[in-house]
């Protein structure tokens, strides 16, 4: 459990950083929409990333009670996540519309 956990930390925080990395570059001096790199299949990497982390961490110390502390954070998350995307749709109409059909959470 130790090493999937472990795992599952490094997946998470690297692709965390790169997802950072990839919308800091994107909206730098722009103030459109980020599309690319791994916003191009994922529209909240950032909170996905961040989620599959904290998981890995509760397997990694086998704290498994960490559980109950884990569904309202992903409640909250998806919660915020939802009320960016309407948000979004707001400022970009249709063109995050398309965005969305094309691309997973």
């Amino acid at each position: 459990m130790r090493l999937v956990g472990l795992l599952l930390i490094l997946v998470g925080l690297g692709a965390l950083t790169l997802a950072r990395i990839q919308f800091e570059k994107e909206s730098f001096g722009q103030s459109g929409l980020v599309t690319r790199g791994i916003y191009s299949h994922i529209r909240h990497p950032i909170y996905l990333f961040s989620s599959m982390a904290f998981v890995g961490l509760l397997l990694y110390l086998n704290e498994l009670l960490g559980v109950l502390l884990l569904l309202p954070v992903e409640l909250i998350l998806f919660h915020v996540a939802r009320r960016e995307e309407q948000e979004l749709e707001r400022l970009y109409g249709d063109q995050y519309r398309r965005y969305k059909q094309q691309t997973w959470f």
